[in-house]
């Protein structure tokens, strides 16, 4: 199975331009805001931001974004701390305590979301040119990095390691945590697994001994890594290289969100019927919801679905147009009413 079914791999480009009066650093007992738009964290280069994002009506989470949107004011997220608990829009905020801990509160001054650390010596919170945001003390020691606790998202100087996961999100504009994961199983290989009321792992095909799906299971150091240039390198023996690999453009490597590898895992599943079945009119007959009772027209069927995996195809360049889907089908009927 192809790699673009499971792991959106989106090369961005920016022109990056930033303020010397924004915030690149959290210290002492500061906070940032989410009734403040201008209390966001900045990195060096500008690259990246961070700050109380807006995800629904009045709810927010503190996350970190590409600075520059991709289209009409669109950010593109690449972490959350409170995906699955968002925050009023009033009176919420991110803080730095004495005790070397940094935390997210509500309204009614609710924790919830903490990096759960401790220091003697003073910390501050600042976040890096690679996206990473980092809680130090001033000894220099990291306390906590997002690099460490991922959402659905792998940077370039990330790693994906055993004790992690990129987990899905729900709905393109819904944030929290969905029903697909990516990790490494017990058996040292890396893979996708849907976790929803029926637990099945999604790839590689199940139904394929690892070695079949050029997997290896003897490295234990389980670590996956996306470099800068664009070449993605599993301990499973798993690797990949984007298709524009070597320019200079920000990267980065999403899981998709469910909605998106539910539609992806419907049409493989109609490919798989068109194989076990010899003539279309019997694989079609095992894809129709039985509750139907065959009262359908399956000559207006075969054409619907022949329309449909060309719209799905893999390579985006044979998808038909719009204009041209409505020239097949009404070709396609013209032909059955002559017949």
């Amino acid at each position: 199975m192809a790699i673009s079914i499971i792991l959106l791999f989106l090369p961005l480009i920016f022109f990056s331009s930033f303020s010397s009066s924004t915030i690149d650093r959290l210290s002492g007992s500061s906070s940032l805001s989410v009734e403040h738009a201008d209390d966001v964290l900045t990195s060096p280069n500008g690259v990246f931001s961070a700050g109380f994002f807006p995800v629904g009506d009045n709810a927010y989470c503190f996350a970190i974004w590409f600075s520059e949107p991709y289209s009409e004011g669109n950010r593109t997220i690449v972490w959350m701390a409170n995906r699955d608990q968002p925050v009023n829009g009033r009176k919420s905020e991110l803080s730095l305590r004495k005790s070397g801990n940094a935390i997210i509160t509500d309204a009614g001054r609710l924790t919830v979301w903490s990096t759960d650390t401790v220091s003697e010596s003073p910390v501050f919170l600042y976040l890096h040119e690679n996206g990473n945001l980092i809680l130090q003390n001033s000894e220099g020691g990291v306390l906590w990095q997002s690099f460490d606790s991922p959402t659905d998202t792998l940077l370039p100087q990330q790693l994906l390691t055993k004790d992690m996961q990129l987990v899905s999100s729900r709905s393109q504009g819904n944030y929290s945590s969905g029903f697909y994961k990516l990790y490494f199983d017990d058996d040292n290989v890396l893979r996708l697994l849907y976790g929803g009321p029926e637990i099945s792992v999604y790839w590689p095909d199940p139904e394929l001994m690892s070695w079949e799906a050029s997997r290896s299971t003897y490295n234990s150091s389980r670590i996956a890594f996306l470099d800068s240039l664009g070449y993605f390198s599993s301990s499973d023996n798993f690797t990949f290289m984007s298709a524009d690999y070597g320019e200079r453009v920000q990267r980065l490597l999403k899981l998709d969100f469910d909605e998106e590898i539910e539609n992806r895992r419907l049409v493989t599943w109609v490919r798989e019927k068109m194989k076990e079945a010899p003539e279309m009119s019997s694989w079609i007959e095992m894809i129709i919801d039985p509750k139907l009772e065959g009262k359908y027209d399956k000559g207006r069927m075969e054409i619907l679905l022949e329309v449909a995996l060309k719209c799905v195809a893999e390579d985006r360049d044979a998808r038909p147009t719009m204009s041209q889907v409505v020239e097949m089908i009404l070709h396609q009927e013209n032909d059955s009413e002559l017949v």
